[in-house]
């Protein structure tokens, strides 16, 4: 204890030494000084962070508020200028990105609504255009039935004739053979009488022919014979009438020949006239149905590609959608938020403006 004591005794001395005390004043004076100085310049940036923060909230400016803690925190003015400098660089980069962001959202959404126009308008038309091509093909498929129908009547009406005509042929075929045999029957039986007198050189008038025999008062008496006892050269007269008679029969009958085969020609030229009439009908009914079944088939192949374009353009119009979509999340803050952007933007820039005017005029001693 008595040596602590004495240490606290020789340090009294040490500052109470008059040299000590003058070390001591000039100290405290050049203290004072500095502390002095650099209060006011403190004052000095507080009062200068104090307008750039003021200026911050008049024009709303997140930036500008940072350019002011960063000017009270001691920042150089050339480093804040250049801070603000920077700061306007960028306002003016996100002005140009969002109007080059709204004109592309204006012209992708235009064309994406035209398109979507164009796309619903061309499934529509592919819709008329089904409808009416299914209308046509069903009217072509009643029509190529109906032909079909007919078709199967003018060929039944074609074998209808074709019998008839056979039939009629069938007739006349054994319509001659009946009376060619009956001519071959007849002449035999001429000759059968003919023959006797033929053989004993007697004259035989083929046409002549004796009247019936007269009858006397007594009609039960018989009239008299032109013949007596063996000698009998034959009954000329009445042999020859019967020769006739037969001879004119055959010449009917070969009349009738003559006559059937003239109708039978008649009924032939007929039959082809109206079977040929038939033909040209069934020809016509027969092309008809063929350029029907050609146009169905054109039709049905035009219905087919026009649901293909319609799907095709239904596909299109899907994508069209997704980007619709797409465009709905990245452009709907163009609508709602571009103009308010660029009015915060520009009241922003205002601030910087104003704020590097006032930093300049401080730095060039027009500004306090």
């Amino acid at each position: 204890r008595t040596m602590e004591l004495q240490g606290v005794t020789e340090a009294i001395k040490i500052l109470t030494d008059p040299d000590s005390r003058a070390t001591f004043q000039s100290s405290v004076t050049t203290f004072v000084q500095v502390s002095s100085g650099r209060a006011a310049e403190r004052e000095e940036l507080t009062a200068r962070s104090n307008k750039l923060a003021g200026l911050a909230r008049k024009y709303h400016s997140y930036g500008l508020a940072q350019i002011a803690v960063q000017l009270k925190s001691g920042g150089h003015f050339d480093k804040v200028i250049a801070a603000i400098d920077a700061m306007m660089e960028v306002l003016r980069k996100e002005e140009q990105d969002d109007i080059a962001h709204r004109d592309r959202c204006q012209d992708a959404e235009g064309k994406n609504q035209n398109d979507m126009e164009d796309l619903n308008h061309a499934m529509e038309k592919a819709d008329k255009t089904i409808t009416r091509s299914k209308d046509h093909a069903g009217t072509l498929r009643v029509d190529i039935d109906t032909l079909k129908d007919k078709i199967r009547e003018t060929e039944a009406e074609m074998q209808q004739l074709l019998d008839l005509r056979n039939d009629d042929v069938a007739e006349f075929h054994k319509a001659v053979k009946d009376d060619t045999d009956a001519i071959a029957l007849l002449e035999q039986a001429i000759a059968a009488l003919t023959r006797f007198y033929a053989k004993n050189d007697i004259a035989l008038g083929l046409i002549s022919k004796k009247q019936a025999p007269e009858y006397t008062i007594d009609k039960d008496k018989a009239p008299e014979t032109s013949w007596s006892g063996g000698d009998y050269t034959g009954r000329k007269e009445e042999t020859g009438g019967i020769v006739a008679i037969v001879e004119m029969i055959k010449e009917d009958l070969q009349k009738e020949i003559n006559a059937a085969k003239k109708d039978d020609a008649a009924s032939q030229a007929q039959y082809e006239k109206e079977r040929g009439a038939l033909q040209e009908t069934l020809d016509a009914q027969v092309a008809l149905k063929l350029a029907k079944e050609k146009e169905l088939s054109e039709v049905e192949s035009k219905i087919a590609d026009t649901e293909a374009h319609k799907d095709a353009k239904a596909a299109d119009l899907s994508a069209e959608r997704d980007l619709e979509a797409s465009l709905l999340s990245d452009c709907t803050w163009v609508k709602t938020h571009f103009e308010s952007r660029r009015d915060k933007r520009k009241a922003e820039m205002d601030g910087l403006v104003e704020a590097k005017s006032y930093l300049a005029g401080v730095e060039a001693g027009t500004e306090v």
